[in-house]
């Protein structure tokens, strides 16, 4: 899925670099941290807002699949 993500922009350079990293990671833990790298990557083509939007869908791939210290957290506001 992060793969797929990246393919529509193509054989840039910073794209090809970060496709190239997920491809060859051997494991679920390295693919949750190599998800800053793709938001960064999708960012410089689509800007912040649609590189979130896209990665919504590629977070929650990985809940109840990695231990709780690394999965994804539910984010709540001060005082709620």
């Amino acid at each position: 899925a992060l793969l797929q993500i990246l393919r529509p922009h193509g054989r840039a350079h910073g794209i090809v670099r970060v496709a190239q990293k997920v491809q060859f990671a051997d494991n679920l833990e390295a693919l949750w941290y190599l998800r800053q790298d793709v938001m960064s990557a999708l960012s410089d083509f689509d800007g912040e807002g649609a590189a979130r939007r896209q990665m919504r869908q590629i977070n929650s791939m990985f809940k109840g699949r990695l231990p709780d210290a690394l999965g994804p957290r539910d984010h709540r506001r001060l005082g709620a």
